[in-house]
């Protein structure tokens, strides 16, 4: 300021002062605060003996002191704070008329609030306390470099200007106020706007936190959305991590600062990430942070996170700002997962019925009609494809191939691995008679060319027409069931080796049982015994047996159909399984 706009040092007359103050309710009618700042100092300083000042702002949500200028400097970047009642300036917050101090005493010294100046340096000071009525606004505070206090009517003289300042410093704490606002919905529209369009999650993301960026500085960040069911943070956008250490925050909700907040649905700013006993350190260069929930109504879906390298970089409004970008972010958010449901219910919906088109390429059109035996087979899709499959292959005028397998996993990679499995079988038995053969010969081709996570379960026998007998292979299957009605009891068909395409050179045993009339042999997969109630408890074995017992004088097709009933009554109608089931039933 130029030396126009102030009188000469120092003002001694009655009326010089009232000239001064005028001046000085006129001049200090500034709303930014860099040049409130400045204007106070040249007139502060212009008054008496005083060099240099301190100006520390009390905010009235935390009732922390933080500095606007400190030894006549404004203060950009990092802040000192003091808490009311620490310190000269935090001890002088809550008096009410300026006070003269010949030195500060050890009691009161901090040495951020002089920055960092040794305490035996410090010459006079004189704290003029800023107050609208009785509430606090902040201090100012004038060095002098001796400690000879100054006159009774200077320092009163001060108080009058502390008035002055008290109300300057109002208006430019308001007007920046309302300018943080104006620039928070300006955001929040640009946000709204350049998000309002996106659908696809991982860009959404990426959009956001550019334009949290924009207004908050980070080091280093991230967007974190929780598994509704599992409530893991199953996906995460990231900015400024090491790629080897991102897994350091896939966190259980509850577990770290950001499951903290999922949990409790509480911002959290952390000035200092070593006292913190919550945070997981997921980089070693990041000082302090901020975590703030994102909400969908009452329900927390996800967090926003902010990491700085400087200790205390984050305060209230960083935290109100972020909060109200996490509020539109929500909605933008939740509009992609919807938007990401449909486009995945789609997607099965195709391979379902992908699926089903070459699984009914492989189930067999019709039941074969046999001298000696009465022969069903059926197939039940769930809405899921899964690999079940069962086939009657012709082999010779007295021989029947009969086989049931079963895909580990669903959709159509189930289904291709069963065709590849049932493509193999059928080559294999018109090139070999023996079954245990035919088996170790796809078991090897399985384990080629399958994943090894992925195998086959499958029971294949002959059934001999003439001799009344069936010669199988169980590889790892659900044991087939045999009714003797000779005895009313049960024979099971066990596995004689290990799951196809698990181990390069498995070997399989061979087994035979003779099916004379009235005895009833039933083939299935564990969709029938793993069918689960809403109680939890599957339908097993014992009720199968039950049911095969109870129609066992029926024909094969309505054994079938009566096991399907059962179970269909058990899980009350839903079906998240594909079960298959055959039955041979022998004649006169």
């Amino acid at each position: 300021m130029s030396g126009e706009a102030t009188l000469p040092s120092p003002v001694r007359t009655e009326v010089e002062r009232l000239r001064f103050l005028v001046r000085a309710s006129r001049e200090l009618a500034l709303l930014k605060r860099d040049a409130l700042v400045r204007r106070a100092r040249d007139l502060l300083l212009s008054t008496g003996s005083f060099s240099e000042l301190n100006l520390w702002v009390l905010d009235p949500r935390t009732e922390v002191l933080y500095p606007w200028a400190l030894g006549n400097t404004p203060v950009v970047g990092r802040r000192p704070r003091l808490q009311v009642g620490q310190g000269l300036a935090g001890q002088a917050c809550a008096e009410e008329a300026p006070s003269f101090h010949p030195g500060v005493g050890e009691s009161l010294y901090i040495a951020e609030e002089w920055g960092g100046r040794p305490r035996t340096l410090l010459g006079g000071v004189l704290t003029i306390p800023m107050r609208r009525g009785a509430e606090p606004l902040g201090v100012a505070v004038l060095m002098k470099a001796d400690r000879e206090a100054p006159p009774a009517d200077e320092v009163e003289f001060f108080g009058e200007l502390g008035v002055q300042l008290s109300i300057a410093l109002r208006n430019a704490r308001l007007y920046a106020e309302a300018m943080r606002e104006k620039v928070q919905n300006q955001l929040l529209l640009e946000l709204t706007t350049q998000i309002s369009g996106s659908l696809e999650m991982n860009r959404l993301l990426e959009q956001i936190l550019d334009l949290v960026f924009q207004v908050v500085r980070y080091d280093a960040a991230g967007i974190y959305l929780v598994d509704k069911k599992t409530q893991w943070i199953h996906r995460q956008t990231l900015r400024g991590y090491e790629s080897d250490r991102e897994d350091a925050v896939k966190l259980k909700v509850g577990k770290g600062l950001i499951g903290w907040c999922v949990k409790t649905g509480q911002g959290v700013i952390v000035s200092d990430v070593t006292t913190d006993p919550r945070y997981v350190n997921a980089r070693d260069e990041t000082r302090s942070e901020m975590v703030a929930p994102i909400r969908i109504g009452s329900e927390v879906i996800g967090a926003f996170n902010l990491e700085s390298d400087e200790p205390e970089a984050y305060q209230p409004e960083d935290m109100e700002l972020l909060i109200a970008f996490a509020s539109q972010a929500a909605v933008a958010i939740e509009r992609a997962r919807l938007h990401e449901e449909v486009l995945e219910k789609r997607r099965l919906e195709e391979e379902v019925t992908i699926g089903q088109r070459i699984q009914r390429t492989f189930l067999p059109e019709r039941n074969p009609e046999l001298p000696h035996f009465d022969i069903a087979g059926a197939n039940y899709s769930s809405e899921l494809v899964g690999g079940d499959y069962y086939d009657f292959i012709r082999i010779a005028d007295q021989q029947l191939g009969v086989v049931v397998g079963d895909v580990s996993g669903k959709g159509i990679a189930a289904a291709l691995i069963m065709a590849s499995f049932r493509a193999s079988l059928i080559a294999e038995i018109r090139n070999n008679y023996a079954i245990r053969t035919i088996m170790g010969k796809v078991n090897r081709l399985l384990w080629e060319s399958v994943e090894a996570d992925r195998f086959v379960t499958a029971l294949y026998g002959v059934l001999d027409i003439g001799a009344r007998r069936f010669t199988y292979v169980n590889a790892g299957h659900n044991p087939g069931f045999l009714y003797r009605a000779a005895t009313d009891r049960f024979e099971s068909l066990d596995a004689t080796g290990p799951l196809l395409g698990t181990l390069q050179t498995a070997s399989f045993k061979e087994r035979s049982v003779e099916i004379p009339a009235g005895d009833v042999l039933v083939l299935y997969t564990d969709g029938v015994t793993e069918a689960m109630n809403a109680s939890q408890e599957f339908f097993g074995e014992e009720r199968l047996l039950e049911v095969i017992r109870r129609k066992k004088a029926e024909p094969a097709a309505l054994v079938v159909r009566g096991i399907w009933d059962a179970v269909r009554e058990f899980r009350d109608g839903e079906q998240d399984d594909d079960l298959t089931i055959v039955v041979l039933r022998g004649t006169g």
